[in-house]
């Protein structure tokens, strides 16, 4: 195998970072001068469909009196009414008739209001293939969904709690633990994620170093798995994440900062390790963090366009360096920015497969230590590809969301 490819194969340890989700009907579901939320990628698992009012109890006027006859106001006695003419039988109706008479059934079925559930079990899934660096995930949420509040409001529509399995796997490494997730309103989420990490030492992976100042690009971490010095090993992960985002008619604007806390069993000596997930080389024991802007345009047919910068930073303590090394931070920030583009193929509420959606992200490096021009050419970008899916498992959600619309089939006129 040649250098170049294995450098390339290095990179396969990589899980994506960027995961932008947006609902295909997320701009017909809010009044065009309200700032409603849009779904994040990794919240794109909570299952948020657009409902019907949850608290609709009847018309307004339920509980008023019925009407009163003038007939009862006057005093005057009731005349007898003349004797009714027998009623006509019913014509004849055609199969197209028929037709007609059924959808109009089914459209004033479906506007019917549906009590939506409190109590959910939803998932979401993202396969990602990304680029400089090299990666490949699969990554899967499922777990229990709370309303919190129980209003059908453009702002609190998608106010709650989950509780979720968290699972992602790579060719070089696999993950699993708990998530939560708090939404109290549509602009805001909070999300707590632990997982176990187990790396199978392939792919180059596990390198590790005993100090933040070492080389760490891409023929470095290739000529060290040629030296058969990566290596497997199991460790900790914390992601803590917020989430404040905001639309006004078809422009939404999201600003998604991540925590992240490392605790692996590396090799004795070395003190730091390189995180293909975020390209960063981050301390054992210690912090980094990521931080994604994307100002979006949506499309009213499921295309999304827009615009994504993204900031990493490893937070180092002098325990991160050699004895006596100058603990300046040479690796970061790292910072990039370019277009992004999303389409979701349709939004079916009441289908448990639904919101099906590509991602395409392409970023130019502005700063980095190895990849503007030291290692790796500016002109190459960081390049991902993936598509994401998400729903309810139970109640069906056939039981609390319209019917969706069925292409109708033109008849031929004969």
């Amino acid at each position: 195998m040649t250098q170049p490819y294995r450098s390339k194969l290095v990179g396969f340890v990589g899980a994506l970072l960027f995961v932008v989700h947006l609902p295909a009907g997320a701009a017909e579901a809010a009044p065009a001068d309200a700032k409603v939320a849009t779904d994040p990628p990794e919240l794109s698992s909570v299952g948020q469909t657009a409902g019907t009012r949850s608290d609709y109890d009847g018309p307004l006027d339920a509980g008023a009196p019925p009407p009163v006859d003038d007939a009862s106001l006057s005093g005057e006695p009731e005349q007898p009414s003349e004797a009714a003419e027998p009623e006509p039988e019913p014509a004849a109706t055609s199969d197209a008739d028929a037709d007609a008479d059924a959808d109009a059934e089914t459209e004033t079925s479906a506007a019917k209001p549906l009590k939506r559930p409190r109590h959910r079990l939803i998932y979401n899934h993202l396969l990602g293939l990304r680029y400089n660096p090299l990666g490949l995930s699969s990554e899967l949420n499922i777990g229990y969904r709370y309303q919190l509040i129980n209003k059908d409001t453009v702002l609190f529509r998608d106010s709650f709690i989950a509780a979720q399995a968290h699972t992602i796997v790579t060719p070089a490494y696999v993950g699993a633990g708990p998530r939560l997730d708090i939404q109290p309103a549509a602009v805001l989420n909070l999300s707590a994620t632990y997982d176990y990490i187990g790396f199978f030492g392939a792919f180059g992976s596990l390198q590790s170093f005993p100090s933040a100042n070492d080389e760490w690009h891409e023929d470095v971490i290739s000529d060290l798995a040629d030296m058969d010095l990566n290596y497997g090993a199991g460790g900790h992960q914390i992601t803590l994440s917020a989430l404040l985002q905001g639309k006004v008619k078809n422009v939404a604007v999201r600003d998604n900062p991540k925590f992240y806390w490392y605790d692996f069993d590396l090799r004795e000596g070395d003190r730091t390790f390189y995180n293909q997930t975020i390209d960063m080389m981050v301390g054992d024991r210690g912090w980094a963090m990521t931080n994604d802007l994307d100002l979006l345009y949506l499309f009213d047919f499921g295309l999304t366009v827009g615009a994504r910068y993204t900031v990493t930073k490893a937070f180092y303590r002098d325990e991160h360096f050699a004895p006596d090394e100058d603990t300046t931070d040479i690796n970061g920030p790292t910072h990039r920015v370019g277009p992004a583009l999303i389409y979701s193929f349709y939004n079916r509420p009441d289908q448990r497969f639904n919101q099906p959606s590509l991602v395409l992200l392409a970023q130019w490096w502005a700063k980095h230590r190895h990849r503007t021009g030291q290692e790796v050419s500016t002109a190459i970008p960081y390049f991902v590809l993936a598509f994401t899916f998400k729903g309810d498992l139970l109640p069906h959600p056939s039981t609390w969301n319209p019917k969706s619309e069925r292409r109708k089939k033109k008849r031929r006129a004969r």
